[in-house]
């Protein structure tokens, strides 16, 4: 499992790079064009096609491995954020792992909350102990 790792994420990094785009075209263009001579036959679409297949599942994997990865980062670095939040709620930090409707409950509270900021903002109230940032001045 560790090998896929290492491996997925070497190809992550390779495959985002502007050498393995132009690489592909590369590749298609000289596929397209070894059709003329060979009369674009049937052995000739079946080695592009298999190959196509190949690469495409075997990318499939490989960005989801990635995705994972970052996803975790991202979720581990928020986690952090909010552990150090003076304010913040730790119990937050796992939010993640709630069914859809608690979810959909929480939203619609954050909801309620964000109408209830918007009404005392009208009413001059900050919300937040940070100024509003229209009196911030920024200085060079």
């Amino acid at each position: 499992m560790k090998y896929f790792s290492t491996i997925a994420k070497w190809i992550s990094n390779k495959a985002a790079q502007p050498l393995a785009g132009f690489t592909a075209f590369l590749i298609i263009l000289v596929w397209g064009l070894s059709g003329i001579p060979l009369h674009f036959n049937n052995t000739w679409q079946l080695v592009i096609s298999t190959l196509a297949a190949i690469i495409s599942i075997t990318m499939l994997f490989i960005i989801q491995n990635s995705q994972a990865r970052h996803t975790i980062a991202i979720q581990l670095k928020l986690d952090e954020i909010i552990r150090a939040t003076k304010g913040a709620h730790n119990e937050m930090m796992d939010i993640e792992k709630l069914t859809d409707e608690d979810l959909t409950r929480i939203q619609k509270k954050y909801g309620l909350l964000v109408e209830k900021t918007k009404e005392d903002l009208k009413k001059g109230k900050i919300d937040t102990n940070t100024p509003d940032i229209s009196k911030v001045i920024i200085e060079k």
